[in-house]
């Protein structure tokens, strides 16, 4: 344990609050405490005692002299027992930080799918965050660049530091800010230690309960030649949940208005129940040696880390087509806003023909046909990073540090859907502000009777569609750097730290397109395979009721037990998919494409390999002020950036019909037909970058208890390496065909020629520029106890070079033929601020009186604002979005107890309504992720000075997560899903010896 002395009843407790006024008054009491408390102290002559420090008041005392002492701008979290990080995983933890934020799907990308653990770091608005251990690169295989921090193991983690502005000495690329995992290590304690935990997880929603449990020995040996250290630890942790999902479809303007007026109905609901299974693993071993004077210091370790995470889904949702009428059922009426936009009412569709099948679909008003999906995908990401440092002193003034580091990475999903079609009516109420109503009737319903059978009978369902997608992916990265720092006796100067680091990261990103296709249509010619014929019957189906579905009060399905959907088991069989191609009339697996290696498509494939060098002096100093101490940094570094990639160039293939010589290509312009000769050219882009970045830190220390820090930098975001693809996809486009006006009446029109009006293409872009930001910050942070603190921060960031998606002219040849292609793909361009303050008060209220003794509370608040910002994305729906992850408004505040063996804490995190993804993949509009709060707690009981019980509580207000579409340029939005998933309750035993 750490013990620190101070005086009995002295440091000044913090009387002002600067959030709520309840803190005002609880504060106002402790100026008359911290009286009398002085009074004590004169009459006791400085009496002092030796406090020991345990448990949540040792960490956020080691949390808060990591911020204090920093040489930048950082905030921190603690666990220096094993298994003690706050939070059940890192991404939830550091959430709480202020300015730091999380989300809560599967992706920014993917609003269908709520993730129960989060997704998707956020600092101060910006989402380029750069991840490190122990201040080296980490990162997962995939098309970006960090971690997925909801797949690191908290239990090998020793701190996490949040770096929010830069030192020279730091690694390039965090613009938003650097999330720092640091491992334990052997020498940190010169105490053997045996630490274990055990804890069972109970999710109430889908009613599981799993374990986890972690185990560390760290010991160290002295011994002639010096001190040795050895540190083994392992966790493994399982969790199961659920979360049910109800949406509504996007609103379609109707033909038919309504009292002359034009009306808006939403294609139908959807509903979704997905079931998550994660594991995750992680080992950390480490070996250092320190020489007996202490000059030479050697650490080897190896870290690793492995999640999985499996998910299967049933979800229903309207497929029906989007230039249909929606009607009521007979006799009833749809309920619409002041704006024209439905609010409730029983829907139904009418069609004069939907098949051969009259008997099963009929025509007239019968319902919206639906897709009963199916869904099974399986992601696991494995990272084992090795490394090597040496530390060497040969003077009392001179450090000389090596760092060798390489890491293996790879990251594979397996995702495969069925389809089946089913029709039926739905009732959708929208019209209050908690979650909706969702009736599901058979198609026929029209108000009067329900057929109670049809829904749950197999010969009203059919087989209808499959897709199926893969990612393998790998990459290593090998890395080297070299320090020397110089420290001075006297003078302005207080140290001078040079240094270079080179790294070469190689990576290959296999990622295959969403490969759907049909199983059985009525538009095919060949009819539908129902579930009762013997051909759909060999695949086999699930019903599934939806029990308790959103937690009851929302969905009613009416007309049967459930609902009819593909056998999971068929689907989580891929990929065998021997028994779905017995059936498709046209689905065919993503190996079994003309042209794949393996699965993927020469195309589908990203080879590239990135070398980086950098160098940088950075300068310490001191010197006084006022009669104040200043302190800081100054600094430069110098980089280099080199990116080169493997791709494609495929040309149009401009292949008329052989059977027919009417088709426009015979007589297309000589030239544009030499163009378009099909060639596909392999080849390889290099892209390189330079530049300095410089950065000045400065601390000021206005009392013993106060300083003002300030911090100046240039920082950069480097692309994601899936902009920096190489493929290059070119295609004519607006055909303009001249017939010849000498045709015979009633004869089919013969061309003259034929010309293209301009060529377009897709790509990506190896010669995508960093982004770019001058960062200011500036801060006041009162420490007034070891423990306790107020800060406030302003910060600014002047940002250029943003990753937009654009349109740039290019000139191309082929065959001879030179052409002028519009290319969409990423590139730099536009410039936009981002701006704001942080609020952070901490404090343990130890002049309160008995029992009460023990209250502390955490309390922060980030405002962050931006100024014309673009986001990424291309094809919006509307203009003058704001940017994609923001949010104006976070708050954290904890209520926390640490007395009498117990340990406490009750955490609320709110964050308000932002962007979450620009353009949706379903819906093609603006999706926002509506104001959210999540209130967690845990209470931990000292049994003795070794072993440790308590309970962890997520979710505790069952919080539903909503988020809403944007549905006109004016920014007005509709509510387009809401989620509901677990609390979760984890039951913990600890041991420590």
């Amino acid at each position: 344990m750490k013990n620190f002395k101070r005086a009995r009843g002295h440091g000044n407790p913090f009387q002002l609050s600067l959030l709520t006024a309840a803190i005002a008054g609880i504060a106002s009491g402790a100026i008359a405490q911290d009286t009398t408390n002085e009074e004590q102290v004169e009459n006791n002559n400085e009496v002092m005692e030796e406090v020991v420090v345990s448990g949540v008041r040792r960490d956020l005392l080691n949390a808060q002299a990591i911020k204090r002492d920093s040489a930048t701008f950082v905030d921190a979290i603690s666990a220096e027992d094993a298994g003690r990080l706050p939070d059940r995983s890192v991404i939830e933890a550091i959430s709480r930080l202020p300015g730091v934020a999380m989300g809560r799907f599967e992706g920014a990308d993917d609003p269908d799918h709520f993730g129960v653990e989060g997704s998707g770091v956020v600092i101060r608005g910006l989402t380029h965050v750069r991840s490190e251990f122990n201040g080296r690169d980490a990162f997962k295989v995939n098309g970006g660049r960090g971690l997925s921090f909801q797949d690191v193991p908290p239990e090998l983690m020793a701190n996490v530091q949040v770096f929010k502005n830069s030192t020279a000495d730091m690694i390039e690329g965090g613009i938003s800010g650097t999330v720092n995992l640091v491992t334990r290590k052997p020498l940190d304690n010169d105490e053997t230690v045996v630490a274990f935990s055990l804890d069972s997880t109970y999710a109430d929603f889908i009613e599981e309960s799993t374990p986890s449990y972690s185990g560390l020995f760290s010991s160290t040996w002295e011994s002639d030649i010096g001190t040795f250290g050895l540190l083994v630890n392992y966790s493994k942790s399982e969790l199961k949940a659920q979360s049910d999902g109800m949406q509504v479809g996007i609103y379609n303007l109707q033909n038919n208005q309504v009292n002359g007026e034009d009306v808006y109905v939403p294609r139908g609901a959807a509903i979704r129940r997905k079931q998550d299974d994660r594991e995750r693993t992680g080992g950390a071993l480490v070996l250092q040696w320190e020489s007996p004077d202490e000059a030479i210091v050697a650490t080897a370790e190896y870290l690793h880390s492995d999640s999985k995470l499996a998910w299967t889904e049933y979800g229903m949702e309207m497929d029906d087509g989007a230039d249909r009428d929606l009607y009521p059922v007979a006799g009833s009426d749809f309920s619409f806003d002041n704006q024209g936009y439905f609010e409730s009412g029983v829907i139904t569709s009418e069609a004069g023909w939907r098949g051969n099948d009259a008997d099963r679909q009929p025509g007239g008003r019968f319902g919206m046909q639906h897709n009963m999906v199916s869904r099974w995908r399986e992601n696991e990401g494995i990272i084992d990073d090795y490394s090597f440092n040496l530390i060497l002193r040969p003077t009392a003034n001179l450090e000389i540090s090596g760092d060798l580091q390489y890491v293996e990475a790879e990251t594979n999903t397996f995702d495969f859907q069925m389809m089946g079609g089913a029709r039926s009516v739905v009732g959708l109420d929208v019209s209050g502000s908690g979650l909706p109503t969702i009736d599901i009737f058979d198609p026929a319903y029209d108000g009067g009777a329900i057929q109670e059978d049809y829904l749950s009978d197999p010969r009203n369902n059919f087989h209808r569609s499959a897709m199926d997608h893969v990612e393998d992916n790998d990459g290593t990265e090998f890395a080297s750097r070299l320090d020397l720092t110089y420290s001075f006796d006297s003078g302005f100067v207080t140290a001078v730290k040079v240094g270079a680091r080179t790294s070469k990261r190689e990576q290959t990103v296999r990622y295959s397109t969403y490969n759907w296709g049909v199983l059985s249509e009525a538009w095919t010619g060949s009819g539908n395979t129902w579930y009762d014929d013997a051909a759909g019957a060999s695949v086999g189906y699930d019903q599934n009721s939806f029990d308790n579905f959103g937690r009851g009060g929302v969905l009613n399905i009416q007309g049967g037990d459930g609902l009819l959907f593909p056998d999971m088991d068929t689907v989580m069989q891929y990929p065998d998919v021997s028994a779905v191609l017995a059936l498709s009339q046209g689905w065919a697996p993503l190996n079994q494409r003309d042209g794949v290696e393996g699965y993927f498509l020469p195309t589908e494939i990203n080879e590239q390999e990135e070398m980086k060098n950098a160098a940088y002096v950075r300068m310490d100093f001191a010197t006084t002020l006022g009669g104040m101490e200043l302190d800081g940094n100054l600094g430069l570094r110098y980089i280099e950036i080199e990116t080169d990639t493997k791709g494609f160039l495929s040309y149009p293939d401009f292949v008329a019909d052989p059977n027919d010589p009417n088709d426009p290509l015979n007589f297309l312009d000589a030239d544009q037909a030499a163009f378009g000769d099909g060639t596909t050219a392999e080849n390889v882009a290099t892209g390189d970058y330079s530049g300095v970045l410089p950065s000045l830190n400065m601390k000021l220390s206005v009392t013993d208890d106060s300083l003002v820090r300030f911090g100046l930098s240039k920082a950069i975001a480097l692309p994601d390496l899936d902009q920096l693809s190489n493929h290059v996809s070119v295609w004519g486009d607006d055909l303009r065909v001249v017939l010849d006006p000498n045709t015979p009446p009633g004869q089919p029109p013969v061309p003259v020629s034929a010309k293209f009006e301009r060529f377009l293409g897709d790509a990506g872009n190896p010669f995508l520029k960093p982004m770019e930001s001058i960062n200011y910050d500036l801060s006041y942070e009162w420490y007034f106890a070891d423990d306790g603190n107020a800060t406030a921060s302003l910060f600014y960031k002047d940002l250029s070079n943003y990753f937009i998606n654009g349109t740039v002219p290019r000139t191309m040849t082929n065959n001879g033929s030179t052409q002028v292609v519009q290319i969409s793909a990423p590139t730099n361009g536009e410039s936009g601020k981002i701006y704001g303050f942080e609020l952070n008060y901490q404090q343990f209220y130890d002049w309160l009186p008995g029992v009460f003794g023990g209250l502390g509370m955490s309390v922060n608040y980030a405002n962050i604002q931006d100024k014309g910002s673009p986001n990424g994305g291309a094809d919006t729906a509307f203009d003058d979005l704001p940017l994609e992850g923001l949010s104006e408004h976070n708050f954290n505040v904890a209520m926390m107890y640490e007395k009498y063996d117990f340990s406490g804490r009750l955490a609320y995190n709110w964050r308000s309504e932002y962007l979450l993804t620009s353009r949706d993949v379903i819906t093609t509009l603006p999706i926002y992720n509506a104001d959210m709060g999540y209130l967690d707690a845990s209470l931990f009981y000292d049994i003795s000075e070794n072993f440790q019980v308590g309970v962890q509580a997520t979710n505790l207000l069952d919080t539903a997560v909503e988020t809403k579409m944007q549905i006109n340029q004016e920014g007005d939005l509709r509510t387009r899903s809401w989620f509901v998933n677990d609390r979760r309750y984890s039951f913990v035993f600890r041991a420590t010896f």
